[in-house]
């Protein structure tokens, strides 16, 4: 007998347990003890790409035989990542009594993949929606979010929902208010899902994540999180009318005085409606399609606890609104200027806004700003040597500074842009600047 065999039951499913279910399930050939072993695995992961269509049929028969009888106590995690064969190898209901075998063996983790149903979207069943034991859920495209009239989600904390459809627009809020203790959300929308307004009213939610692709219906959005820490926005819809108080651009905010970090990447909006619900962040990140001084925030705001900004330079105006977070936060310690990737590009060398903007020194530049990170600077365009001139002439903290210029330029470009650069600095003698 070899060595592994001599192990106790436990710990060969503790081994087992880190490997795919896919090669755990093969161990039941070794021998008649290692034929069951695998059925006591408490983590399950059936992934529909691994296989060929017929092969693909015979792994929908495999889980429909063998979940009803598996041994773990519970199931601590399950993960379907299916796609509807060109034969019909995968339908809706098998996927229903799979969720409803796990729910019924007290599921923590679920996560749902389903692509390439077409129009046959599934609808999970309704003992999903009353589960009391799982902790997250992760839905995935092809999934009819149809709420019934009775929910409650106990224990609930995280919950993911990316590309999936609703059967009303009332159906996400009806969802997150029978979720009593969620605190992680993630919302990706990027077709007609039917939801038209969104809101998301959850007293205890911590982290908020929403994505909104072009393709989205989004008529606008409300938050209500008063206890959230996390927030990052990525809204890349187009108003074709260019109008950023059109009811389709609608943001409300209520209060969030325990947020920390906020990213937000915004293709044409008007902040000043909700910035001062995020003035406690910590750590800001921003990308605002247009920096028009009508969509900044009113004056009179102060970030007195904002450390680190992150903000894109990927608009001529970019600096108006840079300008002004400069001037409203004295404690900022670094700051960092970069590009989204595959961003849309609206530099031309307008005119510089900045002198405008600053009739004095801000606060921050002349007693806490220690690190500015500058990638991609497109040193050609006059408005942006300014900014970096401006800071590194008045930055009297700066421990160190990195910039780096576009592939594009020629290396004599770029060390003329070095010098230029090189002459501005005033802060103390230890500074130390890297160009790449």
């Amino acid at each position: 007998m070899d060595k592994l065999s001599q192990l106790p039951d436990e710990l060969l499913v503790k081994v087992l347990s880190f490997l795919p279910t896919k090669d755990a399930v093969s161990t039941s050939i070794l021998s008649m003890r290692w034929k069951s072993l695998w059925m006591w695995l408490p983590k399950l992961e059936f992934d529909y790409s691994c296989y060929s269509e017929s092969r693909g049929q015979e792994l929908a028969r495999f889980i429909s035989l063998n979940l009803p009888v598996h041994k773990a106590p519970a199931i601590e995690s399950l993960s379907l990542k299916f796609r509807y064969g060109l034969n019909g190898s995968i339908e809706p209901e098998d996927i229903d009594f799979w969720v409803s075998l796990a729910i019924y063996k007290n599921v923590r983790e679920l996560c749902l993949k389903l692509f390439y149903f077409g129009e046959r979207q599934t609808k999970l069943p309704s003992s999903l929606y009353i589960c009391k034991s799982i902790v997250i859920l992760t839905l995935k495209d092809e999934i009819l979010v149809d709420v019934p009239g009775t929910v409650c989600l106990p224990s609930l904390k995280t919950l993911f929902l990316r590309r999936v459809t609703y059967s009303d627009e009332n159906s996400l809020q009806r969802l997150l208010s029978n979720c009593p203790v969620l605190e992680d959300l993630f919302v990706e929308r990027d077709k007609i899902d039917n939801l038209g307004k969104m809101s998301v009213i959850v007293k205890s939610l911590q982290r908020l994540t929403l994505k909104m692709s072009i393709a989205c219906d989004l008529d606008g959005l409300m938050l209500n999180t008063p206890s959230l820490k996390y927030l990052k926005v990525t809204d890349e819809r187009l108003d074709s009318h260019g109008d950023s108080d059109s009811p389709q651009y609608a943001y409300s905010f209520e209060a969030m005085p325990k947020l920390e970090e906020a990213d937000f990447v915004l293709t044409f909006q008007n902040i000043k409606k909700c910035c001062r619900s995020f003035t406690s962040v910590k750590r800001l990140s921003l990308c605002l399609g247009v920096y028009k001084e009508e969509s900044l925030y009113h004056e009179g705001l102060v970030f007195n606890q904002l450390e680190y900004l992150k903000i894109c330079s990927c608009d001529s105006d970019w600096s108006i609104l840079l300008a002004r977070l400069l001037r409203d936060s004295p404690n900022l310690r670094d700051l960092e200027t970069y590009v989204i990737e595959d961003h849309p590009d609206r530099r031309v060398n307008l005119p510089n806004h900045w002198d405008n903007q600053l009739n004095c020194v801000p606060k921050c530049l002349l007693s806490s700003l220690e690190t500015f990170q500058w990638s991609e600077m497109y040193g050609l365009l006059q408005n942006q040597m300014d900014v970096a001139k401006y800071i590194l002439r008045n930055a009297r903290c700066l421990k160190y500074a990195t910039i780096s210029f576009p592939t594009t330029y020629a290396q004599e470009t770029i060390d003329e842009m070095i010098e230029e650069l090189s002459l501005s600095f005033r802060g103390p003698e230890t500074f130390q600047v890297f160009f790449d």
